[in-house]
């Protein structure tokens, strides 16, 4: 049984006698709006339609929520679930003299909050991209992009300290982790245990996996292959160990001139054309290459590359 909204009866129906009450409940039950939109959907004063959101709060038949410097009022779930009450009410709204000039105005507050919206978007078309980074950035499409993967078994290559790894365990993908350095799988380890995850790790060369072959259902070698004193033989590594219909993920950067990286990120190689990254997949007996370039935000340009065992 919902529970009503207000301690007694009596109670609750004093809070609806007011006809600016029932006015307000109306409009809301359209969508949530700002008190200034409630102001001009009623032609009211400020002060009267915020005396009666007060009102209605205390009833617990409307509630807040602060989002930056606006605050927006909507139903409670306690009215909403009652749906003996709501037939009153909209009974009751339905006959109220003001309701045909109320929808009349809300009608034009939300076309006018949409077309705020579309102005401000027309503003910045062919310029969007150098204000915002979509999805949040590489890693917000990232996290999404694991999500949307079906339960899966994957295996990171050069899977450092799990800034991958853990997310996929997190949820809930069968995880094997390779790295060449002892104190990241060590570290990599740790991580997994404080956080109750499964991660097999393993300590390995990319070049020469100490993996059985057909394992994953996707293998990734994120941001690696430029550590790799071979990278053709770690993705013939990696399409070894992907199972038949498996893929093979390879992020990496752009072939680029920024020699400093040699010293202060201990790369071998500067990069990748895209087009020697689809030799190297198809080599490796891959199917199904794609291979796609993206300018970063603030870094070097990446190439992403994919190829399917058949």
């Amino acid at each position: 049984m919902p529970r009503t909204p207000t301690s007694r009866p009596e109670a609750l129906f004093q809070v609806l006698a007011d006809e600016t009450r029932l006015r307000v409940i109306r409009a809301l039950f359209d969508c949530p709006l700002t008190v200034g939109e409630l102001t001009e959907v009623l032609a009211l004063p400020q002060s009267t339609v915020s005396r009666h959101l007060a009102i209605l709060r205390r009833g617990e038949l409307v509630s807040d929520r602060r989002d930056g410097t606006f605050i927006w009022y909507s139903l409670t779930d306690h009215l909403l679930r009652d749906d003996a009450l709501v037939a009153v009410i909209r009974a009751a709204t339905a006959r109220l003299p003001q309701e045909q000039a109320d929808r009349e105005r809300q009608r034009a507050v939300l076309e006018a909050r949409r077309a705020h919206t579309r102005d401000f978007f027309d503003a910045l078309a062919g310029s969007y991209h150098n204000l915002v980074r979509p999805g949040g950035g590489a890693e917000g499409l990232a996290l999404a992009m694991m999500m949307a993967l079906p339960p899966a078994t994957v295996v990171d290559l050069g899977a450092g300290e799990g800034d991958i790894a853990l997310p996929l365990a997190r949820l809930g993908h069968r995880v094997i982790a390779v790295d060449s350095s002892p104190a990241m799988v060590r570290t990599l380890e740790a991580k997994a245990q404080a956080g109750g995850l499964r991660v097999e790790a393993h300590l390995g060369d990319l070049e020469a996996l100490p993996l059985s072959s057909g394992l994953g259902d996707v293998v990734l070698l994120s941001q690696t292959l430029h550590h790799t004193r071979r990278p053709e033989v770690a993705i013939a590594e990696a399409a070894r160990v992907a199972r038949s219909g498996g893929r093979v993920v390879v992020l990496d950067l752009v072939r680029h001139e920024q020699d400093w990286a040699r010293e202060k990120l201990g790369d071998l190689w500067l990069g990748f054309e895209p087009e020697t990254l689809r030799g190297w997949l198809a080599r490796a007996g891959l199917g199904e290459i794609a291979v796609e370039t993206a300018e970063v935000a603030g870094g070097l340009p990446v190439v992403a590359a994919r190829g399917t065992k058949s």
